[in-house]
This record gives structure tokens, sequence and C-alpha cells, in this order.
């Protein structure tokens, strides 16, 4: 684990210390092999350590195990965003993991019987390569008219913490997916003056306890090989039910019931962590689409001007993995995903394995596991059958 020291081969390079890539990693050494984990920052779970205070994993415990190191118990059932941290230094240090932090992977090519990694250290060879860069890692700046001359503040979601700079302020919060829904939750429970959630298109909204945690529900429907006509049928059943409809308060139901969303555009559902009942106390206002911006004012599409103090951006992020393998035709037209995942690899591109690159209803940290073992398996056949 010495990042002084020069590398210049390795057997099996994996890029980036997130849950993902450290699940990979251990799998990939169970199975006999000698991974090299490269972090471009100083620590393991870097985008763990920058996310806003308040964030819990969606996914209860249990269903959120690394392979062969469960989460200690005193976790509790949501794990919080410094429990995962811990866990990932714990993970590091359990299985005895390579991790050179401090080197930034810029771009990988083909080489004779392998890959060839140009990193901020210089060039290293590897036989095979694992890309655990992040599902989330570039946020998505909007282009609006008049951003660049908004008189308020405007932050990105990857860049807000907490509540307290925002207290007794106006705030407006672009973006209705989980980080923003959040988001505006926190805000209005920490003291902010008015709080608006903007919309493009109506999001859904699934209770996160009731009738079970909705990533427990995904299992269940992915063991039964449940249709996505019933799944539709079901996750609307319970949105109606738990939920409700929040027509009356600004927000109308979402274009698309939540298997079909999520089949269609990869988009999951909002848990809810308190941001409906804010909403039904009028502490978060939904409002339509953000247009622009005109000095002070923010248009939305239905012709109103919003005065806010400040303006927190939450309208997605990308993998932004163009730079490091855009040229090797394995990045799919789809928001700029890998066309293969986990044990799987495009044709044209042996032993390049991406690992936690898609939304899962069944919960992100369950499906790194999955990954992690597919990608082992697969590279461990490769070894024995010297392709």
């Amino acid at each position: 684990m010495d990042s002084e020291k020069k590398i210049d081969h390795v057997d099996v390079a994996v890029i980036g210390a997130g849950p993902g890539g450290l699940a990979a990693a251990a799998m990939i050494k169970k199975a006999g092999m000698r991974p090299v984990v490269f972090e471009r920052a100083q620590a393991a779970g870097a985008s763990w350590r920058n996310h806003y205070d308040r964030l819990h994993l969606h996914t209860i415990r249990r269903f959120s195990d690394l392979p062969d190191l469960p989460f200690p118990k005193d976790e509790g059932k949501w794990v919080s965003r410094n429990g995962v941290v811990r866990h990932l230094e714990k993970y590091v240090e359990h299985f005895g993991l390579d991790l050179r932090t401090g080197i930034d992977v810029q771009r990988i090519d083909p080489a004779e019987g392998g890959w060839q990694l140009e990193t901020s250290k210089g060039p290293v060879h590897a036989w095979a390569v694992v890309v655990a860069t992040g599902y989330n890692r570039i946020p998505i700046e909007p282009d609006w008219p008049g951003r660049d001359s908004f008189q308020g503040e405007f932050v990105l979601a990857a860049d807000y913490r907490n509540p307290a700079p925002y207290r007794d302020k106006d705030v407006l919060v672009v973006g209705p997916g989980n980080s923003g829904g959040e988001i505006a939750t926190d805000l209005a429970e920490g003291g902010a003056d008015k709080v608006w959630l903007s919309y493009r298109t109506p999001p859904n909204i699934i209770s996160r306890d009731r009738p079970l945690p909705p990533p427990v529900l995904g299992v269940v429907m992915e063991a039964l090989r449940v249709p996505p006509k019933f799944g539709d049928w079901l996750s609307t059943f319970i949105q109606r039910h738990t939920i409700g409809d929040l027509s009356a308060y600004g927000l109308p139901p979402a274009p698309r019931s939540i298997a079909t969303q999520m089949a269609r555009d990869e988009v999951i559902p909002i848990i809810d962590l308190g941001l409906v009942a804010m909403v039904k106390k009028g502490r978060v206002i939904p409002v339509p689409e953000t247009r622009g911006m005109d000095g002070r004012e923010v248009l939305l599409a239905d012709g109103r001007r919003l005065t806010p103090d400040a303006v927190i951006s939450c309208v997605g992020y990308r993998p932004g993995l163009e730079p490091l393998v855009g040229h090797l035709g394995v990045i799919g037209p789809k928001k700029g995903h890998p066309v293969v995942y986990g044990g799987d690899t495009d044709p044209s591109a042996p032993r390049l394995h991406f690992v936690g690159m898609r939304a899962v209803a069944t919960g992100l940290f369950r499906e790194f596991g999955i990954e992690a073992h597919a990608i082992a398996a697969a590279l461990k056949k490769a070894r024995q059958t010297g392709r």
C-alpha cells in the first residue's frame, strides 16, 4: 500500500477506491490474482466523504453488505455516510488490498498482453482492468439562459453539505431526484425560510419503510421475475396507499410508473425521507421547470418569477468516462454509460470490466457485490484459459 513507490506493471488494475472498486478488488484477490487499486484522492471512499452530512444508505444494512464483510450491527438499520466511510476503511484493511492513492488514471489504451494506463505518475501496464470510477462522478451543470449573470448564490448538489448557511433564506432546489428531494427536506427542516422544489417531470415517490423498504421489495420482485406490468401495478398501488395524490400541493402524478421508468430511463424513484410531510406542510413548495435566470430572478415554465437567495442544482450526474475509455467504443449512447457491466466485456475490449455503473431497483451496494463476484469469476476463467 505504498503509494510513493513507483509501479509500472500490475496484474489487475482497479480504477477507483469506492465500494464497487474495493469489492471487485477483494473478490479478485480471493480468486488468486493480484489487484492494485488506483485512487486519485488521498483515501478510499472519497465520494462518500464529500456527500452531504445527513446522507444515509437508502438500502437497509443487511441488503447493503459488501462481499465477505458485513456492516456491523451497531451501524443501525440505515447506515450513515460516516458509517460507510468507516466500513470502506475497514474493508481495505481486512482484505489487505494494495491501494495506491493520489494517482489519477487518465486514459486506457490497448497494449500487448493487456492494457496501458496513462496515469499522473506515469504509464502502467495491466493484464486486466476494472473501471470503478462511479455512476455519479461528474455533476451535470445546467446551461440555463442567464445563469452566468445570476446575482444570487448558485450551488451544485455535489457541493452542498448542510442547511446551516441557508437558515432564514429562500432557496430554490432544482431537480426532484433523491438528492434534490433530500436536500429540499434538509433545508426545510434546518431553518430555511422558504424552499421551492423545481421539477421538469413529476417524480415517482415511494415510502422508505412501508410496506417494505423499496430495495427489499425490488429483490422480491426480481426473485419472482415479476413482469413489468405487474410491477407497475404493484408500485402504483403502494404509492396510492402510502404517499397519496400530491396534486393539490403542486406535484402531479409521475407520467410513468416505477417499473416502466426504471426500464426505459434508468431513473429510480425518490425514497421519501420526509419530503412528503414537508410538501403537505407547505415547507417545500413544488414548482414547474426552471427555464432561465434574469439578474436576481429565476424564470419558471409557467411564467412565474422567483427571487431566491440561493439556487441548488440537483439536475443529475454522469459517469464521465469519455476521457478514460471514450475512444474504445465501450460507451453506449444512453447517459454515457458503458455497454457492458460486471462479468461481461465488449468483444473489442477483452478483460476491461465495469462495476457500479447502472441504476438498479435492488440497491447499488447489493449490485456491487454481484458484479464483483462476476468479474472475479470471469478473470479467473480468462487466466485459466489464457484468453
